[in-house]
């Protein structure tokens, strides 16, 4: 325990935002536009369910299905089956949510993850330009008071980096993410939002005219 205090205040020093993102009001800042989903001649589809996927930390508890899925090309043959598919290989490991590394980089705190963020909308942008999606889900409100006082939420931050998806996921007010790379199940709720959203884009041919 105090190694990580101690951890937690040198990063402190580091990011004057604290580990935690701001759970009341989005804090747009200006700068580049952020793309609204990621180029990729792969996309991910339904391969029907997956496991259940259950969090917990600071004060809260959520419990979900999934959506297992798999990556099939946009090219497809005769009959129409998609020409490439990839089984992803998950790995999961819970750190510190001061730290950790997710997608290959390393992040000092939560809030690095969303350093530019849309008005109205789920996109960002991390330390690194990377284009994020960022979900969440308010904690279970019971009554009138609740909807008045309750700012927790349950959060997903998904990146897509060399043809796999990664989430960081984390509880407000708890002091860990669990980082999952190249994602096999998706939350419902997550996969719904991706679908809606249409996340993945045709990879544009530089060589084409536009």
């Amino acid at each position: 325990m105090a190694l990580e205090s101690a951890v937690k205040r040198l990063f402190a020093k580091l990011s004057p935002q604290g580990s935690k993102p701001d759970s009341a009001e989005k804090k747009v800042t200006e700068g580049p536009p952020i793309p609204h989903g990621w180029d990729s001649d792969m996309i991910p589809a339904s391969n029907g369910k997956g496991q259940r996927v259950e969090h917990s930390g600071g004060g809260g508890y959520s419990s979900s299905g999934s959506v297992r899925i798999q990556w099939v090309s946009r090219e497809t043959d005769a009959e129409g089956k998609p020409l490439r598919e990839r089984r992803p290989s998950p790995a999961e490991v819970k750190q510190l949510d001061v730290g950790f590394r997710a997608a290959g980089k390393i992040y000092p705190d939560l809030s690095k993850l969303t350093v530019q963020e849309e008005k109205n909308g789920p996109w960002a942008l991390d330390m690194y330009g990377r284009t994020v999606l960022a979900l969440r889900e308010r904690f279970p409100c019971f009554d009138s008071e609740d909807f008045l006082y309750e700012h927790r939420y349950f959060r997903w931050f998904y990146l897509f980096q060399d043809g796999k998806l990664t989430c960081v996921y984390h509880t407000d007010e708890s002091h860990t993410v669990t980082v999952t790379e190249d994602v096999l199940d998706i939350e419902d709720q997550c996969w719904r939002e991706m679908q809606e959203l249409d996340c993945f884009r045709e990879r544009r041919d530089q060589n084409k005219e536009t």
